[in-house]
């Protein structure tokens, strides 16, 4: 695979659905969020699948994501479970670095 088939545009990513290890749909991604020094993709915020998400986005580092060609989305190893239980944030939170929110996913994603 060329590095051209490996790229994509970040708009193409908002709606791309987030699956777990048996390929049900945890969520989309709704955000892209970019190391700006490092010019790599860091985080996606994921919006839960089914109704009434209560507005909570769950971001997810990228490192954990896969992209799965034949599903046409991205898969992870996280149980329904545990993507339930990570931090999750709305709009107004997401956008402020001073909350802290990266540093609180890593924690989660490391332990």
């Amino acid at each position: 695979m060329s590095l051209d088939d490996r790229l994509v545009k970040s708009g193409d990513l908002i709606g791309v659905a987030v699956t777990d290890p048996k390929g049900h749909k945890l969520g989309v991604i709704r955000e892209v969020f970019v190391d700006r020094d490092a010019g790599i993709g860091r985080y996606v915020a994921v919006e839960p699948a089914g109704l009434f998400t209560g507005g909570k986005y769950h971001p997810l580092p990228w490192r954990i994501l896969t992209f799965d060609d034949k599903g046409q989305a991205y898969a992870t190893d996280l149980s329904k479970e545990r993507f339930k239980d990570s931090p999750a944030y709305d709009r107004d939170q997401l956008s402020k670095a001073s909350y802290g929110w990266a540093e609180q996913v890593e924690r989660y994603f490391e332990g």
